[in-house]
């Protein structure tokens, strides 16, 4: 049991407490009489006192360089290590050819004139909350637009001063850079920006910038881009020479890769469809001009449109882009589809004009035909050995099947209709009165045709006919013809015309306007999908 003493004695025994606790333990270790914080933050003083004190520091004078000697007949140059901490990039411009970084920018060197020591070996550092007191650096960005220094709630500033002279110096920057970007392969392409920093006025005979040996640099881990994503950095010398002298120069190479889900949702796949719609003009009916004309003209001023929207977000540059590849290819598809229907119509317009002629040619001999077939009587015609009704003999012509008697014209007999067996006793056939006339002096007559052949111009020289011809021919006549002048039967033999299944499917369609647009159906999706071939493994695999 812990015994008190009585309340008479209470207040004795505080003060004995209070004295042995701040006046003998103290005084026994021998310490200054005040409490522990207030002791360091005295030691901090004087110590700040004696190093950059009035008169002790020269803060225009740079610190000596690792090669100096006690005499001071010689000297090397100032190491400054450099380390950056990346804390966010907010914007990548293609139109500009620049971004935003805010970074934590770090050096270190030594300076022999901030050494100190510490008695109690309980001060590692010292904080300089006034960093305009010593000498520092003069770095600045090469590449830099614009930037600013963070002043909320206190400048964002950090100086510390080690036992052995070692000052690290931290603020954190934000700044637009400068970043050149080849657009050859955009939007499929990686782009290299850089952080670039160097001595302003102090040659390499003076400052030397060196990348810190561990982690030179840091990235955050909540970095996010929205249309780049950080695929690597390296940390890189770049010493440059002009007339005042030679400057240490280091940076750091950012490696971006373009994210390409953002342009192939909002330009390849709308290109796409954008040309497969303009090829829904080929399924229409080649009359059905307005819907066709409209269809293309839309389609053509859309893609146009689409253009000059991914024109508007790049800077103008003489060299042909990926995407202008693909947009240039997708315009000509969508105006040569324009131009098929251009010329569709021009073919349709062509066949109507040919039918017309051709219904025109057939009323002619049809109306020829009723005149023939109407009785030789009132053309004053004779019997004669070809046979059919108003049908003239040989007469003084000399030909088979029509002649002239008197004075008066023989005209040949209608051809006959061949509606009962092919294969019937040859009996002769007249020409043609449209056939052209016999290029040699041999004459013939064919008497034997397939079933159900009806003569005309267009079936005789049909070349898909395949059938057997049992003609009589005769020989060059002598002037004047000899008496036994017969015509020989002999047989001749056609053969059939081949054709394979495409030459007969295309041959399906009657005019040539349909045949366009069959074909364009085909050759239109052929080309763009070779065309997509070729490109992507362009771009993506050849170039990477």
């Amino acid at each position: 049991m812990l015994c008190l003493p009585g309340p008479k004695y209470h207040i004795t025994f505080y003060l004995l407490i209070y004295f042995s606790d701040f006046i003998i333990i103290p005084w026994l270790l021998n310490l200054p009489f005040t409490s522990g914080s207030a002791s360091f933050r005295e030691q901090e003083k004087k110590i700040l006192d004696s190093i950059i004190g009035q008169g002790a520091y020269d803060r225009r004078i740079r610190p000596s360089g690792l090669n100096a000697s006690a005499e001071g007949d010689s000297d090397g140059p100032c190491i400054v290590s450099i380390n950056i901490y990346l804390r966010s990039i907010s914007k990548i411009s293609d139109l500009d050819m620049e971004y935003s970084v805010q970074i934590t920018f770090r050096e270190e060197w030594k300076d022999s004139r901030l050494v100190y020591r510490d008695p109690s070996e309980k001060i590692r550092y010292l904080t300089l909350t006034d960093p305009d007191r010593i000498w520092k650096p003069d770095v600045f960005f090469t590449n830099e637009k614009e930037g600013h220094f963070h002043n909320i709630i206190m400048p964002n500033v950090l100086l510390r001063i080690g036992s052995d002279g070692g000052v690290l110096y931290s603020i954190r920057l934000s700044l637009i850079l400068s970043c050149p970007m080849n657009l050859k392969y955009y939007p499929l392409d990686k782009q290299n920006c850089y952080i670039k920093m160097a001595s302003y006025g102090y040659t390499t005979e003076d400052l030397v910038f060196m990348w810190k040996k561990t982690d030179p640099v840091q990235v955050t881990k909540q970095l996010h881009l929205p249309t780049f994503a950080l695929a690597d950095y390296i940390t890189e010398y770049c010493t440059s020479r002009t007339n005042t002298g030679e400057y240490s120069c280091v940076q750091v190479k950012l490696i971006f890769r373009r994210e390409f889900s953002y342009y192939l949702i909002q330009i390849y796949i709308p290109c796409i469809m954008l040309v497969i719609v303009s090829w829904v003009s080929f399924w229409l009916d080649p009359n059905a001009i307005p819907a066709r004309v409209s269809l293309g003209v839309t389609t053509l001023l859309t893609m146009a449109t689409q253009i000059s929207g991914i024109n508007a977000s790049l800077p103008p540059v003489s060299y042909i882009k990926a995407i202008d590849v693909w947009t240039g290819v997708c315009l000509f598809f969508v105006f040569g589809a324009l131009l098929e229907f251009a010329l569709v119509n021009y073919a349709s317009r062509s066949d109507a004009h040919r039918a017309a002629r051709k219904r025109r040619a057939e009323n002619q001999q049809q109306q020829v035909q009723q005149v023939l077939g109407g009785g030789g009587s009132a053309f004053g015609f004779t019997g004669g050995g070809g046979g059919g009704g108003g049908g003239g003999g040989l007469g003084n012509m000399g030909n088979p099947g029509y002649g002239m008697t008197g004075g008066g014209m023989g005209f040949p007999p209608p051809p006959p209709k061949w509606d009962s067996n092919p294969w019937e006793p040859h009996q002769p056939m007249p020409p043609h009165p449209m056939d052209p006339p016999p290029a040699t002096k041999w004459e013939a007559r064919v008497d034997l045709k397939p079933r159900g052949f009806q003569y005309s111009s267009d079936n005789f020289h049909s070349s898909r006919a395949s059938y057997v011809m049992k003609p009589v021919l005769r020989g060059p006549q002598p002037n004047p013809p000899p008496a036994n002048n017969k015509f020989h039967q002999v047989e001749v033999r056609t053969a059939p015309y081949n054709q394979n299944c495409l030459t007969r499917w295309f041959a399906a369609f009657q005019t040539r306007s349909k045949r366009i647009d069959v074909l364009a159906r085909i050759l239109f999706p052929l080309m763009f999908s070779l065309f997509n071939v070729v490109y992507w493994i362009t771009y993506v695999v050849i170039l990477g």
